[in-house]
C-alpha cells in the first residue's frame, strides 16, 4: 500500500474550557461523507502528537479522517517553560480530550467519532464529558503507573525510576525535565504527581 509522501495535516488551535489553548493536526478529505469515521488519537503520557503521524497517514489512507493533539506542556500545546506550570493528568482528559471531542463534532458534524488511546490516552477517553458520542474506544497498553501492578521481576527498579527518581528531579527543576534525560518529553510536575503515586487511584 502506498502511504502519503507528505502528511496531508493541517495545524490547529483549540480552546479549552479554561481559554487554554490545545495544539494539534487534522487529516482531512477533501470530500465530506457522513459515514466516514473520524478517528481522535490520545497519545500516552509525555508522548508528542507527532510521533503517531504515520499511524495518522496510514488511517487517513484507508479511508478516515483524522485528529492528533497534545496535552497541555507538551508538545504543540506547550507555551514556554513548564516551571510551575499548572497540569494534571486529569486536566488532560476533564479539558483537553474534551475540548477535542467537541471539536471533532464541530468540524466532522454527524460523522461517527471513534477514539484510538494509547497508555494513559486510553483513560483520558473516559474523562471527557461529552464521552457519551464516542462510538468505538481502542485502547493500547491503557494503564497508569500503580506500582503493584509491575511485574514482580522488575517491580522495583521500575518503583525507584517513576516514584523515586522522577518526582525527586521534579521538586529540583518545577517540572521533570525529560528530554535532558532521555527518557520522554518535558512533563508538568501535577502530572508527575499524578503519574509517581503510590495509591492505585490518581483521580483521588
Amino acid at each position: 500500500m502506498n502511504l502519503p509522501t507528505r502528511p496531508p495535516a493541517e495545524a490547529f488551535r483549540e480552546p479549552a474550557a479554561d481559554g487554554y489553548l490545545i495544539g494539534g493536526f487534522t487529516w482531512r478529505h477533501i470530500r465530506t461523507d457522513i459515514e466516514r469515521p473520524v478517528v481522535i488519537i490520545n497519545a500516552a503520557t509525555s508522548v508528542r502528537c507527532r510521533h503517531y503521524s504515520r499511524f495518522a497517514d496510514y488511517l487517513f489512507a484507508n479511508g478516515f479522517d483524522v485528529i492528533t493533539y497534545d496535552y497541555r506542556g507538551i508538545g504543540e500545546s506547550r507555551s514556554g517553560s513548564l516551571k510551575g506550570f499548572k497540569a494534571s493528568w486529569s486536566d488532560w482528559g476533564v479539558l483537553d480530550f474534551e475540548a477535542i471531542l467537541q471539536r471533532a463534532q464541530r468540524e466532522f458534524p454527524g460523522q461517527p467519532i471513534d477514539v484510538v488511546g494509547h497508555s494513559f490516552g486510553g483513560c483520558a477517553a473516559g474523562l471527557g464529558a461529552s464521552g457519551a458520542v464516542i462510538r468505538r474506544l481502542v485502547t493500547v497498553g491503557a494503564q497508569f503507573a500503580y506500582w503493584r501492578d509491575y511485574e514482580a521481576s522488575g517491580r522495583w527498579r521500575m518503583f525507584a525510576k517513576w516514584h523515586v527518581v522522577m518526582p525527586l528531579v521534579t521538586a529540583v527543576f518545577g517540572y521533570f525535565p525529560g528530554k535532558r534525560m532521555g527518557w520522554l518529553e518535558d512533563t508538568p510536575a501535577g502530572v508527575v504527581r499524578d503519574w509517581s503515586t503510590p495509591t492505585p487511584g490518581y483521580e483521588k
